[in-house]
């Protein structure tokens, strides 16, 4: 540090001056601050100067001290304290390109016809895609019962091993299941998802068990109500049967019980944050899971556990009951056996809901297609050629597309807002239970100027706008794998991405194709990566769980 003009003595005196050298003069403001006004020199706004590669005068620099910056720093106690809840988000809401254009709609998902007769294995019942099983449970051939009843016990017959499953809510389950049943009976049915068994991330809260959020740092913590995504999985009629492990606050695949394994490989992870849902799947415990993505949290885990998954575009899914990580990033969505099935959840969790500010009412009209003739696809980097020859085929003109690199700062944007939501917990010491590198980065955010914060939002939006022009003469992007660095930016533009296993590479990792689309434009991503996954059997290969028994 002393090498760059700057010592660790004036990195702690910054601490204190960082927040205060913001502030404007508070004549007439009403309202007391709650914490001592704390002594600050001119040294001390020198040292937050320098991290902020400022220049003041003296002079200047003593016109800030007397305009109230240190009342500013004892004012900032009785913000914290006004910040009593985790629910508590910005109302600056940010949107993707296009939702000032967006219409109300219909959500419409049509899948290809299923014939299947119910097998007689129950390993093979385990492994069948939610759109299989949905036929049936229609066609009276399986209940809900018995599928509730399989995946409870696979559940815990594997779960423990692969260190994907946090809590069993069996109680409940059963109690769905029975009433979907009654209700099918009846001939009332809900949609493809009614009596289906579903697990969601432990970053959702579910009335009468834990919500932990990864960590040791919120173990034990229970939230008396149900998400969101809960109410809605429970209004479609699914079967909500577990709680699934997520890395510690939303990072990789590392939690208080350990390492979630991928099913195909015991001595790696699974990768995250989204584990659980993706290890489930994997290994045949459940046959769609919920989870969550700020940038690859559901994209990273579908990759390596070879599962399909779909990010939804930001601010389709409300996010009510779920963890906060960064306001203005986190998204939802599904990691199935099939992309079709991913679409069929999507449209049972859309909508909006005036909890979540960021939700909007928008369309979603997707329907197999059996060709893709006039569109035009653009490659980024190097997808595997054969599912390139795949696209071609059914009739896609493929053209090479070239991303904007994002301006460099922009990490600050989830590296702010994340340390924001967890700023009591950094101050109070308890950070030090998570289980990864959190703990560095939220106090590393502390040194990052509001200033700055806001710059990155300015350079974010421009980045969006280019995003959308090298985006527009296509309908889709294809990319390699989980996108690689194109991860992050998609991201901050809140665009949709569908992802599917497409078998392994030389050195035995997992494989997958991933699809890229404007915003609320899923239905064009589940297309072209139906299209490739249904020349393949990619999805219907199997992990060996012997290991983990």
């Amino acid at each position: 540090m002393a090498e760059q003009g700057l010592t660790r003595s004036d990195f702690l005196r910054a601490v204190a001056a960082g927040a205060a050298s913001l502030a404007l003069a508070r004549r007439g403001l009403a309202g007391t601050a709650d914490a001592p006004k704390p002594e600050l020199t001119p040294e001390d706004l020198k040292a937050f100067l320098k991290l902020a590669d400022l220049r003041m005068s003296d002079a200047e620099i003593q016109e800030v001290l007397r305009a109230g910056v240190a009342e500013g720093v004892a004012e900032y106690a009785g913000l914290r304290k006004a910040v009593d809840s985790y629910e508590l988000v910005p109302r600056t809401v940010f949107r993707p390109i296009g939702a000032e254009r967006l219409q109300p709609g219909r959500v419409s998902v049509r899948t290809r016809a299923v014939r299947l007769r119910r097998p007689s294995a129950e390993e093979d019942l385990a492994s069948l895609s939610l759109t299989e099983l949905a036929h049936l449970v229609r066609t009276r051939q399986v209940s809900s019962v018995e599928l509730t009843e399989l995946a409870l016990a696979r559940l815990r017959r594997y779960g423990p091993r692969l260190r994907c499953l946090v809590t069993l809510m069996e109680d409940r389950a059963m109690r769905m299941a029975r009433r979907a049943d009654e209700e099918l009976r009846a001939g009332r049915v809900r949609g493809p998802l009614h009596g289906i068994p579903t697990g969601v991330k432990d970053l959702f809260a579910t009335k009468g068990y834990p919500t932990q959020w990864g960590t040791e740092a919120f173990r034990g913590q229970t939230l008396d109500y149900d998400a969101a995504v809960v109410e809605r999985l429970d209004a479609a009629g699914a079967v909500i049967v577990a709680k699934l492990s997520l890395g510690a606050l939303a990072m990789d695949n590392k939690w208080f019980g350990g390492e979630t394994l991928n099913p195909w490989n015991p001595k790696e992870g699974s990768s995250g944050s989204s584990a659980g849902s993706a290890a489930a799947v994997a290994a045949g415990l459940l046959p769609f899971a919920i989870g969550t993505e700020t940038s690859g949290s559901i994209v990273s885990p579908s990759l390596r556990c070879r599962v399909s998954g779909l990010r939804s575009t930001f601010g389709s899914v409300s996010r009510h009951g779920a963890m906060t990580l960064s306001w203005s990033m986190d998204k939802i969505g599904p990691l199935c056996r099939t992309i079709e099935d991913a679409a069929v959840v999507l449209a049972a969790l859309l909508g909006p809901d005036p909890r979540d500010l960021a939700t909007v009412s928008r369309p979603l009209q997707y329907a197999p297609a059996d060709s893709l003739k006039g569109w035009t696809i653009g490659v980024v980097g190097k997808p595997e050629r054969s599912a390139l020859d795949l696209l071609e085929k059914a009739g896609a003109k493929l053209r090479e597309a070239a991303l904007p690199d994002p301006p460099p700062g922009l990490g600050n944007i989830i590296g702010v807002e994340s340390a924001a939501m967890f700023d009591e917990i950094t101050r109070s010491g308890r950070v030090n239970l998570v289980e990864n590198e959190w703990p560095l980065y939220f106090r590393a955010s502390r040194f990052v100027p509001a200033v700055e914060y806001a710059q990155a939002e300015r350079a974010r939006a421009k980045l969006c706008a280019q995003w959308d022009e090298a985006m527009a003469p296509f309908d889709c992007l294809v990319l390699a794998d989980a996108g690689g660095e194109a991860i992050y930016p998609a991201n901050l533009c809140g665009l949709p991405q569908a992802i599917i296993p497409f078998g392994t590479h030389p050195d035995g990792k997992s494989r997958s194709v991933s699809f890229l689309a404007r915003p609320y434009q899923e239905a064009k991503a589940v297309a072209a990566a139906d299209v490739v996954q249904r020349a393949t059997d990619y999805h219907r290969r199997r992990p060996d769980l012997r290991p983990f028994v």
